[in-house]
């Protein structure tokens, strides 16, 4: 879904982040979705969004530049000085965007270019250090604390203390309009794969700038986590992009999110990737005793940095959320579970389009068998692997996917075959001791936000959190609900 300013490609193009987001509070605002601006003024624009002035005349003027507003001046009727300056849609643009109404997220995205406040509290301002890594630790603050920090948070950096705008948990225009843009291309659960460069072409800011303020909105919650994207030949595009979770909950519940903590500490250490990581790096010593990784997907993935498994994880994860969500009753038994949809995107992920040939450049034996399936075989580069590739990692992700079905099943009062579910990926370190999922919509006998303690294997019972907000820091963290800079984690001694 396409944000309305980025329907005029000359704005999107000769316009800065300021005009972009001015732009698209004049179409899709809440209070004027339904009819056009009229008379709109410097003054009044700038009173009714709480910007500068100077900032709100400035994109004005770029927009009536690109050809979107009109500048309008009233006659004095013989009286001195200028006459009223007033901008309007010109003419032609606005039947093209008769309807207003976002398709998804829309009480978010409007909230964005409203007047509205959107403050959020600032991650770390009141830490817990007692925190221990993906236990539930209680929170210790008060009442005395909780004061303590809101007047902190309002109050001015010091001298000398450089602060982005926004900096005392408000959103800034560009950290509006760039969460906004994340917004608009995510699915129902705030999930987007989007490249930097990208990001910054859609928001007309430099991508070193689009990057401080990612960071910023993890700062304030708004991105739970970050997959960063890589180049690698393992996968069928050559480069897959970087995945945000957001925060799609920043306003109002949309849904569900359930944690799970396994009794068993040590039996989960591992995810896939630290065993296909382990796996491979024992075979390329010449470690072959004890492997348990299928030869294809060594060839496959031997060799690569740490990150490749990383993403190759976070991919497993996404196969095995469409398997929870269709086949939630059928992963209870150890019976195959056939998903000709799952198998062709598989495939697309990881098996290369084979290249344009002449006919004359194919040989006669490629030639046999129906459909060209011997050229199709190959197209990999693998060896013909390529099909006894994709049933390994569909396998992989079917192993998954029962692991949390049986996990997330010990609640069994709980209706999860009638919700869609997206795993959130938990910190990777923490292999699967705690695993964590997203669901749509909500579901009766469960709270919105619920962490199950497997007390004992196979039991569990629901901790007394009700809200994410009251877990510690680095509970936050662990279970993949919160994500920070580096360099903030450091600071703030989390891991």
């Amino acid at each position: 879904m396409a944000l309305y300013f980025e329907h005029f490609l000359k704005v999107v193009s000769a316009c800065g982040p300021d005009a972009r987001f001015l732009l698209e509070a004049i179409i899709a605002g809440p209070e004027q979705r339904h009819e056009p601006w009229q008379d709109l003024s410097v003054k009044s624009f700038a009173k009714h969004l709480r910007l500068d002035e100077t900032v709100v005349s400035a994109a004005l003027s770029e927009l009536v530049a690109a050809g979107v507003l009109e500048r309008c001046v009233s006659p004095r009727n013989g009286l001195r000085g200028r006459g009223k300056v007033t901008y309007a849609l010109c003419l032609g643009n606005d039947p093209e965007l008769a309807d207003r109404t976002y398709p998804q997220h829309a009480e978010l995205l409007q909230a964005l270019f409203s007047k509205a406040d959107m403050a959020f509290a600032v991650l770390g301002s009141e830490l817990d250090r007692a925190a221990k890594r993906g236990e539930l630790n209680e929170s210790k603050k008060s009442k005395e604390s909780e004061t303590s920090a809101e007047e902190k948070a309002a109050a001015k950096p010091e001298r000398g203390k450089h602060q982005l705008s926004g900096g005392r948990g408000r959103l800034s225009t560009r950290n509006r309009l760039l969460f906004a843009v994340l917004l608009s291309r995510s699915d129902r659960f705030g999930e987007v794969q989007v490249g930097l460069p990208e990001l910054a072409k859609l928001t007309g800011m430099h991508p070193e700038q689009v990057k401080t303020r990612l960071a910023r909105l993890m700062m304030l919650g708004l991105i739970r986590r970050h997959i960063p994207g890589l180049s690698s030949k393992v996968f069928a595009s050559g480069r897959i992009e970087s995945t945000y979770f957001l925060n799609v909950d920043a306003l109002a519940p949309q849904g569900g999110i359930a944690v799970h903590i396994t009794h068993d500490w040590e039996g989960k250490r591992f995810t896939h990737a630290d065993v296909l990581h382990g796996d491979c790096a024992n075979a390329r010593a010449g470690q072959l005793n004890g492997l348990e990784t299928p030869a294809s997907l060594l060839r496959l993935l031997m060799g690569q940095p740490g990150k490749v498994f990383f993403l190759f994880q976070h991919l497993l994860y996404r196969y095995a959320s469409h398997l929870l969500s269709r086949h939630w009753q059928k992963l209870a038994s150890e019976k195959p579970i056939e998903d000709a949809e799952l198998r062709a995107w598989i495939d697309r992920d990881f098996i290369k389009a084979p290249k344009p040939a002449l006919a004359s450049e194919i040989e006669p034996e490629l030639k046999a068998g129906r459909g060209g399936e011997a050229v199709s075989d190959l197209k990999d580069g693998m060896d013909g692997e390529s099909g006894q590739t994709c049933t390994c990692i569909y396998a992989l992700a079917m192993e998954i996917a029962r692991e949390y079905r049986a996990r997330f099943g010990q609640a069994d009062w709980v209706e999860f075959e009638a919700a869609d579910i997206r795993i959130l990926p938990a910190m990777s370190d923490l292999g699967y001791r705690v695993i964590t999922i997203l669901y749509q919509p909500a579901l009766g006998g469960i709270g919105r936000f619920s962490v199950l303690h497997e007390v004992e294997r196979g039991a569990v019972a629901i901790g007394p959190k009700t809200n994410e907000t009251e877990l510690a820091l680095q509970n936050r963290l662990d279970f993949g609900l919160a994500s920070l800079p580096r360099r903030v984690r450091r600071a703030l001694g989390l891991q």
